[in-house]
């Protein structure tokens, strides 16, 4: 046997182990063949959810199952991933423009150039960053190969998005009119998934936001005949007001909170999908840190977009006014009293919360190798998430809602001022941090936590039935 000859067949073994392996693997329940819900699952798990996994899985079964029973036995499927991975093969050698069997940048520019497609360079280099694994900015045939695994690759086709496969690279690589659809449908998607998240996490926690804003407020105005704690407060609403007081001002707050929640999911993502288009490089050296950029940005936007809309709610929650009447006391300055320490807080609390929340949920993934992260690890990552950021700048927060309430003849302190005055109200420092710089923050807890990891859980479970009422 010549070392040519020898050579092939112990590659041809190699592949037969490895796609063995690859098909007990596919095969969950142990029964010999591999069906839809199968490959459907693994194919998820890989590439996570997307609107065309169950139309490649279809076209997958179709090609391979000789039988037409609907599912591919062992036969079938080494038979199909052979040839897929033949096409594979006829497809890298096209890319390897030089030969030298890596496709690299400059293969990448020279098919372009060949083929007439203007694609950015940044476009060039993220499909460089995301195939490659070992980060050395080549793609070997290992490398193609596992990217593709799948993939029914049009051996004819120019378009990137077709010679290097997989769908889910679409949203690095496609043509121009498949990008703004795509950029469309994702901005609509972000848009009432992140509305009605927000809309049903205030409805439920509608009587915590009240006795949140109740207790932060008694630092200086006097809203029962004592100052109450967290159970005498809710006492206080219940015998002096009435069970739906609880709810007063959450009108306002869902009116708010809809376009609010909305823009923030929808932003966030659109800044890191920017970032990623002009920074790939950086974001793949240091993806944690344009998380939290990313969220701080969205934060400031946000903040600043609706903060007449937050204090309109804070007085409402704290008076008997009607909301046309605080609007027409505050009208046109006073809607943006307390605006400066929100605007200061909220940077460091929406790049916390945001980029901890992305950090952890990439993690969980990552750590289990599934594309989908339970209801239980939503909540805690979102609790988690907002725990900190709250405990980290808390006492913005607490002068905002102070100042949002306070009587608007009165002149508005400086943050140091009012820092200045918390700290000389209070004799020993464990009130200083109790009473003044951290009042209320345990209801802050017990409201914004749930609140938070409602809103996160709703979020990712609307996004899901979403994409399957689209068909997606």
């Amino acid at each position: 046997m010549s070392p040519v000859e020898e050579s092939e067949r112990g590659r041809l073994y190699t592949d037969q182990v490895r796609l063995d392996g690859l098909f007990r693997e596919l095969d969950r329940d142990g029964d010999g063949f591999v069906d839809a819900a199968e490959l459907e699952h693994y194919i998820t798990s890989l590439y996570g959810h997307h609107h065309s996994v169950r139309k490649e899985v279809e076209a997958i079964i179709e090609r391979g199952d000789i039988k037409r029973d609907g599912k591919l036995d062992y036969q079938e499927f080494m038979l199909y991933m052979l040839e897929h991975e033949q096409h594979l093969w006829d497809n890298f050698k096209r890319l390897d423009h030089d030969g030298n069997g890596y496709i690299c940048y400059g293969d990448l520019q020279s098919y372009c150039k060949e083929h007439n497609l203007d694609i950015p360079q940044s476009r060039l280099k993220a499909i460089l960053s995301r195939i490659d694994k070992d980060n050395n900015l080549k793609i070997d045939w290992e490398e193609f190969r596992e990217f593709n695994k799948f993939k029914r690759i049009n051996t004819e086709s120019l378009f990137l998005s077709d010679m290097l496969g997989w769908s889910y690279s679409e949203n690095i690589i496609h043509v121009p009119e498949q990008e703004t659809a795509n950029t469309e449908r994702d901005m609509l998607r972000h848009l009432v998934c992140g509305g009605f998240s927000g809309a049903v996490s205030r409805c439920l926690t509608a009587p915590l936001d009240r006795l949140k804003v109740l207790l932060q407020v008694q630092g200086n105005r006097q809203v029962a005949s004592r100052e109450l704690g967290i159970f005498g407060m809710f006492r206080h609403m219940y015998r002096t007001e009435g069970v739906l007081s609880m709810w007063r001002g959450n009108a306002v707050n869902v009116a708010k909170i809809m376009p609010e929640q909305a823009l923030r999911f929808f932003l966030f993502e659109y800044l890191n999908e920017t970032a990623a288009h002009f920074f790939p490089q950086l974001i793949q050296e240091h993806p944690t840190s344009f998380k939290f950029v990313c969220g701080g940005g969205t934060g400031l936007i946000i903040q600043a977009a609706m903060y007449p809309w937050e204090i309109v709610k804070t007085r409402r929650m704290t008076s008997n006014m009607g909301v046309f009447t605080i609007f027409k006391e505050l009208y046109p300055w006073s809607l943006w009293r307390g605006a400066k320490p929100a605007l200061i807080g909220v940077m460091p609390f929406a790049a916390l919360e945001l980029g901890l929340s992305r950090s952890l949920t990439d993690a969980y993934k990552t750590r289990f190798q599934t594309s989908e992260v339970s209801w239980g690890a939503l909540l805690g990552v979102g609790a988690f998430s907002t725990t900190v950021a709250m405990g980290a700048t808390y006492p913005y927060r607490l002068m905002t809602c102070q100042v949002q309430a306070a009587d608007t003849t009165k002149t508005t302190p400086t943050c140091l001022q009012w820092a200045r005055a918390q700290w000389n109200s209070y004799d020993t420092l464990g009130d200083k941090l109790r009473k003044g710089f951290y009042r209320g923050f345990l209801a802050n807890a017990v409201k914004t936590v749930p609140s938070s990891a409602i809103v996160w859980w709703v979020y990712n479970y609307s996004q899901h039935r979403y994409d399957d009422y689209k068909g997606r």
